[in-house]
């Protein structure tokens, strides 16, 4: 049967705690950011970005529509690794930035598939790195 009352100060009626996972800085260019969701688990996302201030969770000096890209893919229940690119990079580089998130993504214990990954980069100079990653790429 339906409630016919509605009382905010019973405990049954209290929203969940949001969810804050802290930002991880594993090195200069790399952050693992666990997912923002109630979930707190899901999974892994590479996210390839040119500008080190994407890493961070928000910009303090304004406050921008959307929040920045880590945040945003944790905020629908991603654990996002967030790695920058140097101005020059090639193959070889994007191949090792990649495996550096993927194993930053394997240290954390909220990541629930740990067999695939999604990789996503927000450049137009991607367009000309092509990026092939054979099957034994990873030892998991």
């Amino acid at each position: 049967m339906a409630p016919k009352t509605y009382d905010p100060g019973l405990e049954n009626e209290k929203a969940p705690p949001l969810p804050s996972a802290p930002l991880i800085t594993l090195s200069s260019n790399l952050v693992i950011q666990p997912p923002l969701t109630s979930r707190g688990s899901g999974p892994g996302i590479v996210l390839l970005l040119q500008n080190p201030s994407h890493l961070s969770a928000s910009h303090q000096s304004r406050r921008p529509l959307d929040p920045e890209p880590v945040q945003k893919w944790a905020e629908e229940g991603f654990t996002v690794a967030g790695v920058t690119l140097s101005p020059v990079f090639h193959q070889a580089s994007v191949t090792s930035i990649i495996k550096q998130g993927i194993n930053g993504l394997l240290q954390t214990r909220e990541l629930d598939k740990r067999d695939k990954f999604a990789v996503i980069g927000n450049s137009f100079s991607f367009r000309y790195v092509p990026i092939t990653m054979p099957r034994h790429f990873f030892s998991l």
